[in-house]
């Protein structure tokens, strides 16, 4: 069998040194665990219920992201961190307990630098064949070198405004009537900057001065332009600028793929005997698709090195471990709707000079969630989190701290976005939960016998940055041997499923319930439950989960 022959990405599952299927991917994600409703069940009890997700990208490619599992998940022998993405290519072996799956790549993918510019590319050509743009050239052998020329030019490694400027050389030989040609982008703040200028038989010279009057034409209407004599032309006969400027000129929008112009290129020339014609523009709106292919994947590449800059920042933002406290379990789940989210959870050891070198530490458990979600929530809350660290370790009360860190978002004049957020510490020795709350949902607690209860509590706060001196007083919980204490962000309780319908607090009520065990077990019941109400969708929100138990021998 060869994998990937007219087919997608698969994952072919071996055991025992046989294949015993082999699973395409579709879609975006495809989960792997125990539970039934995932896209891939493994029946082990190693298993997580939900174990790992294989991710496909915008680009084509894929990576794979273990989802804080028990027993790991290892790329071509390497474990990985929890919620870390690792890129898979062909070949690449994923294990899961003793079930091995090998990545096989589809037969033709595109993606990466200048290949989406590629791949458009080959598509106009067999529109430029179909239309016998070429053939109608006055030189069609010379005119499809040219073409060629700027196909090679856009294809290439080397950046955005040196592979522009090759291009103008190659369209500038195939209509040997241009003296001068330019390519514009426009930007997100409506600016036009030049990306490239070139000048026949010479230098580029004095970056040209852009007709305002072609701009709107073009990128308003999103539509090429010819102008044969500026002179005998009904639409530019009062702009005597341009006419002191162009005798002729081709223009054609550069289309992205949403369907609006992203930019322009043109060709212009100061002679009256060497007009533009009708099969000039055609040739030059057909290659303005590469060409704005190019454009747009320059913008992909770039942006998607900033996202995946601000994943980094974020998973570093993360805790790397679990607190290791005599008596207690801990147990989280993260999942953004984006690459980026406006969630953030931690575990922050508190530093107590004046208590017993033998007693267990003080851990003060932070979740947040700012409005939002994607990178302008993860900015705010990339900023924020470090701050809570810093005054939850060195011992101030959750009150406290969230007072501190409201001052300083309020002082900050950001007004569209809020924070939410609860402080829990946990104190080991006297087995009681101190709470403090920024206008976060109130944690739910399970009972020993199985009862669950919300801990409310009244003196919760306005969010973040809402009010200057807002008043947060915490509340203080006992906790009993056995009982599992969960905080959650709104995410949660707001995820969807295919008819619209959300999780909601009875959902999440109900998994607590049912499940008897400690920290692990409630979370994984919760996971569970969301997974049956959710199904394949990805969630259009930010989740952060957090479980905090207390042994039934402690």
């Amino acid at each position: 069998m060869t994998f990937g022959d007219g087919v997608g990405a698969t994952l072919e599952m071996v055991r025992g040194g046989r294949t015993e299927r082999v699973i395409e991917l579709r879609g975006t994600d495809l989960h792997i665990g125990r539970h039934p409703q995932v896209g891939v069940t493994l029946d082990h009890p190693k298993v997580s219920l939900y174990h790992a997700r294989v991710e496909r990208r915008f680009d084509g490619t894929y990576r794979v992201v273990d989802l804080m599992s028990k027993n790991s998940t290892h790329v071509d022998g390497v474990r990985l961190q929890p919620f870390e993405p690792t890129p898979v290519r062909e070949g690449s072996r994923i294990r899961i307990v003793d079930y091995e799956f090998v990545f096989h790549e589809p037969a033709a993918r595109v993606g990466g630098p200048g290949e989406v510019a590629k791949s458009t590319v080959l598509g106009t050509l067999d529109d430029l064949s179909s239309t016998s743009l070429v053939q109608r050239a006055a030189d069609p052998a010379e005119a499809l070198r040219g073409v060629l020329d700027v196909v090679q030019a856009l294809g290439g490694a080397t950046g955005l405004d040196e592979r522009l400027d090759r291009a103008l050389d190659g369209l500038m030989a195939i209509l040997p009537r241009a003296e001068r040609g330019f390519v514009a982008t426009q930007e997100a703040d409506g600016s036009l900057p030049l990306r490239a200028s070139r000048r026949a038989g010479g230098p580029a010279g004095p970056p040209p001065v852009l007709s305002r009057t072609i701009v709107e034409e073009v990128l308003r209407n999103g539509r090429a332009l010819l102008i044969k004599d500026v002179f005998f032309d009904e639409r530019f006969k009062d702009r005597e600028s341009l006419a002191g400027s162009i005798r002729t000129a081709v223009c054609a929008p550069l289309i992205g793929r949403e369907g609006r112009p992203i930019g322009m290129v043109q060709l212009d020339g100061s002679s009256p005997k060497a007009r533009f014609k009708e099969e000039d523009l055609d040739l030059l709106a057909a290659l303005a698709a590469p060409i704005a292919a190019a454009v747009e994947n320059d913008r992909l590449q770039r942006e998607r090195a900033s996202w995946a800059a601000a994943a980094e920042i974020q998973r570093a933002l993360l805790p790397r471990s679990r607190p290791e406290v005599p008596g207690y379990s801990f147990w989280e789940f993260y999942r953004t709707a984006e690459d980026v989210g406006g969630d953030l959870y931690d575990y922050i050891r508190v530093e107590d000079p004046d208590a017993p070198a033998d007693a267990p530490s003080r851990w003060c458990v932070s979740l947040g969630d700012v409005s939002g979600h994607g990178m302008p929530s993860a900015i705010i809350m990339a900023g924020v989190c470090p701050e809570v660290r810093l005054l939850a370790r060195a011992g101030f009360p959750p009150e406290e701290v969230l007072a501190y860190v409201n001052r300083s978002c309020y002082d900050s004049g950001v007004t569209n976005r809020f924070v939410t957020m609860l402080l829990a510490e946990v104190d080991p020795v006297a087995h009681r939960l101190t709470i403090a709350s920024a206008g976060h949902p109130s944690p739910l607690i399970r009972r020993v016998d199985g009862r669950v209860e919300a801990l409310e509590c009244p003196g919760a706060g306005s969010p973040l940055g809402v009010e200057r001196d807002p008043s947060y007083v915490p509340s203080r919980f006992d906790l009993a041997s056995g009982e599992v204490v969960v905080l959650y962000s709104d995410g949660l309780v707001d995820a969807i499923d295919v008819a619209g319908g959300a999780f909601g607090r009875e959902r999440l009520e109900r998994a607590l319930a049912r499940c008897g065990g400690g920290a692990d077990e409630v979370g994984e019941s919760i996971l569970g439950t969301l997974g049956q109400h959710i199904k394949d969708r990805h969630p259009l929100d930010d989740v952060s989960i957090v479980c905090i138990g207390r042994s039934r021998d402690a």
